[in-house]
């Protein structure tokens, strides 16, 4: 499994910004676990429809659909931009995903609390766990949003939910635009070769 790759700032942790990549998502069903041929098939499917960068592909841990993330160097359909790529302390390849999901459309307002929820409170709450890699935050064109995380652990993970769900707001922050997201999943991380291309 091939790592990411990028620029980081070394004294904040905090990757630079990727210039130009958009990212589409797609569901897996049947993901088996242990027949790894849809981890094949869903790429050559995605590179039928134009030359992707490459993807992260997961499995559930338990039985049910997969997902896939595709970079692209273009804009298109139904595709987020890639706003900010964060880098933890975790320096082994990530084994773990875990995908939250907030479905737009959002407001403006909405977008901006959630963009100092994000740089303000929960990174800093979680970017020092042991074993977490990288955090990638997706913005879709009417605010949505699709916050990725990629752990060397499932216990990583798990320390990441607790830290968050713990955090204090911060005095600036509104609580009746903080709403909570519309999916959460954690995912085995099967295949990833999405290369960051630093500004």
């Amino acid at each position: 499994m091939t790592g990411l790759s990028g620029g980081t700032d070394v004294r904040t942790g905090r990757r630079r910004q990727p210039f130009g990549m958009h990212i589409s998502t797609h569901t897996i069903p049947d993901a088996h676990p242990v027949h790894t041929g849809w981890v094949d098939n869903a790429r050559a499917a995605v590179s039928a429809a134009g030359d992707p960068l490459g993807a992260l592909v997961g499995r559930p841990l338990g039985t049910g659909a997969g997902i896939m993330f595709a970079g692209w160097p273009q804009d298109g359909p139904d595709r987020f931009e890639l706003v900010e790529e964060l880098s933890g302390r975790g320096t082994a390849p990530p084994r773990y995903m875990q995908v939250i999901a907030f479905d737009g459309p959002r407001s403006a307002e909405w977008a901006e609390a959630e963009q100092l929820a994000a740089t303000r409170r929960l990174w800093p709450a979680t970017r020092d766990i042991p074993g977490v890699v990288r955090a990638l935050r997706l913005r879709a064109r009417d605010n949505g949003m699709t916050v990725v995380t990629l752990a060397e652990s499932a216990d990583a993970i798990d320390e990441v939910i607790r830290a968050v769900m713990t955090s204090a707001l911060l005095p600036e922050e509104d609580p009746a635009l903080l709403t909570g997201p519309d999916r959460t999943a954690v995912y085995r991380l099967v295949h990833a070769d999405l290369p960051m291309v630093a500004s």
